[in-house]
């Protein structure tokens, strides 16, 4: 983040509501992810916290949102990852929401 700052990933998780993940200002993770209306992210959010990512941009008027591009650039990306400054992590589904569907009785 600018500056050296905590800061929040914040995505669009439809239903007026944002996938989150919070990081201090070395880049690890400190809480979540999670989902929640951006008006409750906010409300926990530090005073310092700057949101970045596309959710974040879709509550502005919420969201202590920061200037700048809304998705890396790949090559930045994957130079992080060459140079080991980023984990490569396996990629496996993490769920956020209970199921819309539930199977009735037959």
């Amino acid at each position: 983040a600018r500056g050296g700052q905590p800061f929040v990933v914040a995505t669009d998780a439809r239903r007026k509501e944002v996938y989150w993940a919070c990081y201090d200002s070395a880049g690890r993770r400190t809480r979540g992810p999670g989902v929640d209306r951006p008006e409750d992210l906010a409300s926990r959010l530090t005073a310092d916290a700057v949101v970045v990512g596309r959710g974040g941009q879709l509550y502005a008027e919420v969201l202590p949102v920061v200037d700048g591009p809304l998705d890396p650039e790949a090559a930045a990306l994957a130079s992080a990852v060459v140079a080991g400054s980023v984990p490569l992590l396996p990629a496996e589904p993490l769920y956020l929401r209970r199921p819309d569907v539930t199977v009735g009785p037959r």
